[in-house]
């Protein structure tokens, strides 16, 4: 696992409103999630501090390929004392 998934991970588990977020976007169609990374990247787009920053590279991160599903599954393993 690379640094960024287990970081995304170990948040998603201390903190269950991005836990939310991610359980939000695994379930968007491919449509949902185009139409909502344009509304990111309008948000985000002047908007400089280092918070701001943090949350907009998780978003990316968690719209990416699988990583979303991939989170999940290690926080439910977290959850069932597996991880």
């Amino acid at each position: 696992m690379d640094e960024v998934f287990q970081e995304v991970v170990r948040a998603c588990i201390e903190d269950k409103r991005l836990l939310d977020i991610v359980k939000s976007i695994s379930k968007m169609t491919d449509e949902e999630r185009s139409i909502f990374e344009r509304k990111l990247s309008f948000y985000f787009m002047n908007r400089s501090s280092e918070e701001d920053v943090q949350s907009y590279r998780f978003f990316k991160y968690i719209m990416e390929n699988d990583n979303a599903a991939r989170v999940l599954m290690e926080v439910k393993k977290h959850e069932r004392g597996q991880g």
